[in-house]
């Protein structure tokens, strides 16, 4: 009895305790179910939505951008009359709308308010597209699946070119090295179909040369990895290769891959190539120093040189 007394006295002083900090919903907080999280059918329904509103301000930005005067009746179609809009008397050229940033300024339980950022070209005069692309912000009403823009679009700036995050590569590979060695035969079995990909990949990787073939030569030019001894220590390392291909002698951009390796049994070959690069952690802002003392480095680099071994071609 003693026992339950205090237990039961313990219960009353934690309630009290909540009812003077947070008033009465603080002891009925203590006691309700949490809310449920956004459940299947919320999200598809605003990922819909979402994809009504910028279909919609896609289209408005180019008739509106495309029309001209006497063409008034083209943007009622997307906003009230009580819009004064001027166009002028030529029509431009307007193309490759594309929908940059979309996001919900207001929601009730049945109308979404989005603010739609889109991008068009505009051909000058001359008739040629001019290399810039120009922004438009549209405000757009979804009230039980019907659309409508509140205002005319707004003229607005690009978005800004973010920070480059400092990348988990610090040595730079000479071409004698083991993983520079593997990741040329690698990216060379895999872009261009020369030679067994399987003497470079793990049985468990599920890499298969690209088919079909993109390219006739590729030329591995920069490796770089997190292993300091470049594959003649350790058991697995995190590689950046990049290369040049070719199609039948014509050049085309470098390309960049960055692989995971493992050794074992003194071979080392690749796992996985990773969808994203490593980046360094805690995540950091590259001064651009490294990269610059990186570009050429890996045709100088004095990392440490060995034979790798390579798995033998399979039977087929």
């Amino acid at each position: 009895m003693a026992a339950r007394r205090r237990r039961d006295n313990l219960v009353i002083g934690v309630l009290a305790v909540l009812a003077v900090i947070g008033g009465g919903h603080a002891v009925l907080d203590a006691f309700s179910t949490p809310p449920p999280g956004p459940s299947e059918d919320s999200t598809v329904s605003l990922i819909a939505r979402s994809t009504l509103a910028e279909s919609f301000a896609r289209e408005f930005v180019v008739v509106y951008l495309s029309s001209t005067a006497g063409q008034q009746d083209r943007i009622l179609e997307f906003v009230a009359s009580g819009q004064q809009a001027a166009l002028p008397p030529t029509a431009r050229q307007v193309s490759d709308p594309v929908v940059v940033y979309v996001t919900r300024t207001l929601t009730t339980s049945n109308a979404d308010i989005w603010a739609v950022t889109v991008s068009v070209r505009i051909a000058k005069k001359t008739g040629t597209t001019d290399d810039t692309r120009q922004y438009y912000r549209v405000a757009v009403s979804v009230i039980d699946g019907r659309l409508r823009a509140l205002s005319l679009p707004a003229a607005v700036e690009p978005p800004s070119p973010g920070a480059d995050l400092a990348l988990d590569y610090a040595t730079p590979c000479a071409a004698e090295t083991p993983l520079a060695q593997v990741a040329s035969g690698f990216l060379q079995a895999l872009l261009t179909g020369t030679g067994d990909i399987a003497r470079y990949t793990t049985p468990d990787s599920g890499i298969s040369a690209l088919r079909p073939t993109p390219f006739t030569t590729a030329e591995t030019t920069t490796v770089s990895a997190d292993n300091p001894g470049c594959g003649t220590s350790g058991s697995s390392a995190r590689v950046l290769a990049s290369v040049n291909p070719k199609l039948d002698g014509a050049a085309a951009p470098t390309l960049a891959y960055p692989l995971r390796m493992v050794r074992a049994a003194g071979q080392w070959q690749v796992r996985s190539v990773d969808p994203v690069p490593a980046l360094r952690l805690p995540l950091a802002v590259d001064s651009g120093q490294l990269s610059n003392d990186t570009a050429a480095a890996p045709t100088t680099s004095k990392a440490p040189a060995s034979t790798v071994s390579i798995p033998p071609a399979t039977q087929h």
